[in-house]
C-alpha cells in the first residue's frame, strides 16, 4: 500500500503559505512534554511555522479562547488528558463545547486502546500515546485532524444546502399543485355559477309572486316566504362570490393614488360603519408614489378587508363608550427587507427584497384569529365566521386580486393580541 502523506503534506504547506501559519493550542502541564511537542513541530515540514498557545489547565485554556473570541481561533487542539483540573473525557467535552468545530487530538501517556476507542467516539479526531510520539507521526496526524474536519464541515453544509433545496422544492411543488388547484376551482366555480344561476332566478320569481300576496298567505306563509327570501339571498351571494372568484383575472390596470381608492372604499361601507358604531381612524401619509391597479377591483379588496374588521369588532361586543371599536386604516411607503414567494410564480414585476413598495394596513380590535387557523383563511370556502354569515371566498378572492396586481397580501394577528392586521404591499411607481 503507498502512503499518500507527502502529497498530503506538500499540497498542505502550499495551503499553509498562502493562508498562514497553523495556530496549535496545546494543553499540556508537563514543562517538558510541551517542549518536546514544540520540537517535534520545528523538525516538521510546515511552512510557516506553526503559532503554538500552550495552556497549562483547562481554565486557562477557556481564558485563551474566549479572549480569542471563539470556535475558529484555532486551527488544532492537542489535549493531554491529565491536567491539573480537568482529566479524561471530561476534558475532551468542555472543549467540544468551547470550540465545537475545531479538531481535536489527544496526546496521552496511557496507550489503552480501549480509552482511545472511547476518546474517537466521543469526538476527538485522533488518539496519539506519548511513548511512541515522534515528529512525522505528530504531522501527519494534525494534518489529518484538519483535513477530516473541513471534509465534516463541508458535508453538513453540504447537507444543509441539500435539505434546504429539498424543502424548497416540496414548498414548490405544493405550490404548483396549489396554483393548479386553484385553477381548476375557478372554472369550476364558474361553470357551477351559471348552471345555478338560472334555477336560482325562477326560485325568485316564485318568492316574489307569494310576496305579493302575502296577504292571502297568513302570518305562516310570510314567515315561510321570509326564509326562502334570506335563502335565495344567500345562495345568491354564494354565487355571486363564485363568478368574482372565476372572473377576477380580467384587470384593467391603470397609474392611481391609494389614497383616494382608499377614500372611496370607505365612504361605500359607511352604511356599515354606522349601523354598527364602529369608528374610522385613517392614518393616510401624503405625496405616496402611485401604484398601477384596476380600481374597481382594488376597491373590492379594501372594502373586503375592512367589512372584516368591522364585523369581528361587532361580533366582539360594545366597548364602555358605546362604540364597537376603531377601524383603522392607514397608507406608508416602505422598502421590503424580506419576502416569501408563494405559488411558485417568476415574473420580473413581482415584489422582491429590496424593492420600494405602498403599503396599505387595515386593523380591526377584535378578538384575533385562531393561530391554528391563520395558515388557511386564503382557502376558497374558508370561513372562521359563525354558520350562514359567510361564504369563505371573501380573502381568496381578495388574495387573488392581489396576485394578479404581482403585489402580496398578509393577515397576521397584532403583536399585542388586540385584533387583525392586514397588509396590502403594491409595488411604487417610482
Amino acid at each position: 500500500m503507498v502512503s499518500n502523506t507527502p502529497q498530503l503534506e506538500d499540497a498542505h504547506a502550499a495551503e499553509q503559505e498562502a493562508e498562514g501559519p497553523l495556530r496549535i493550542l496545546c494543553l499540556e502541564d508537563s514543562e517538558g512534554d510541551f517542549i518536546l511537542l514544540r520540537e517535534y513541530l520545528r523538525d516538521a515540514k510546515f511552512n510557516p511555522t506553526p503559532e503554538l498557545v500552550r495552556a497549562e489547565t483547562m481554565s486557562a485554556a477557556k481564558e485563551v479562547i474566549e479572549g480569542r473570541n471563539g470556535s475558529d481561533t484555532f486551527d488544532v487542539v492537542l489535549l493531554d488528558l491529565s491536567l491539573p483540573d480537568s482529566h479524561g473525557v471530561e476534558s475532551l467535552v468542555t472543549l467540544r463545547e468551547l470550540i465545537p468545530t475545531t479538531p481535536i487530538t489527544i496526546l496521552s501517556g496511557n496507550a489503552d486502546r480501549d480509552l482511545a476507542v472511547r476518546m474517537v467516539k466521543e469526538g476527538a479526531q485522533d488518539y496519539l500515546p506519548k511513548d511512541s510520539l515522534n515528529a512525522e507521526l505528530l504531522t501527519r496526524s494534525i494534518l489529518y485532524a484538519v483535513e477530516r474536519q473541513r471534509s465534516q464541515t463541508e458535508m453538513a453544509e453540504l447537507n444543509k444546502r441539500l435539505k434546504r433545496a429539498t424543502e424548497d422544492l416540496k414548498t414548490a411543488q405544493m405550490q404548483l399543485i396549489q396554483a393548479e388547484k386553484m385553477d381548476s376551482l375557478g372554472r369550476l366555480a364558474a361553470g357551477v355559477a351559471h348552471e345555478v344561476k338560472n334555477p336560482l332566478a325562477t326560485l325568485q320569481m316564485g318568492v316574489n309572486y307569494f310576496d305579493r300576496r302575502a296577504e292571502e298567505l297568513g302570518e305562516g306563509g310570510e314567515v315561510m316566504v321570509s326564509h326562502m327570501q334570506d335563502a335565495i339571498t344567500r345562495a345568491d351571494r354564494i354565487i355571486c362570490g363564485m363568478v368574482d372568484y372565476s372572473r377576477s383575472d380580467n384587470l384593467s390596470l391603470e397609474l392611481k393614488d391609494i389614497n383616494e381608492i382608499i377614500d372611496v372604499a370607505v365612504g361605500m361601507i359607511q352604511h356599515q360603519i354606522l349601523r354598527t358604531n364602529v369608528e374610522v381612524s385613517k392614518d393616510l401619509a401624503a405625496g405616496l408614489p402611485k401604484v398601477r391597479v384596476d380600481q374597481g377591483k382594488m376597491e373590492q379588496v379594501l372594502i373586503n378587508l375592512m367589512m372584516n374588521a368591522v364585523q369581528a369588532m361587532s361580533e366582539n361586543g360594545v366597548n364602555g363608550d358605546g362604540s364597537h371599536g376603531i377601524l383603522e386604516v392607514s397608507t406608508f411607503p416602505a422598502e421590503v427587507e424580506e419576502i416569501d414567494r408563494d405559488e411558485g410564480i417568476r415574473h420580473a414585476e413581482r415584489i422582491r427584497a429590496r424593492d420600494s413598495v405602498v403599503v396599505v394596513e387595515i386593523r380591526d380590535h377584535g378578538p384575533g384569529i385562531p393561530e391554528e387557523k391563520l395558515n388557511r383563511i386564503f382557502e376558497p370556502f374558508y370561513t372562521t365566521k359563525p354558520t350562514g354569515e359567510g361564504t369563505g371566498l371573501g380573502l381568496s378572492v381578495a388574495k387573488n386580486i392581489v396576485d394578479l396586481h404581482r403585489g402580496v397580501m398578509q393577515v397576521k394577528n397584532a403583536d399585542d393580541g388586540k385584533g387583525v392586521i392586514a397588509r396590502v404591499m403594491l409595488k411604487s411607481s417610482e
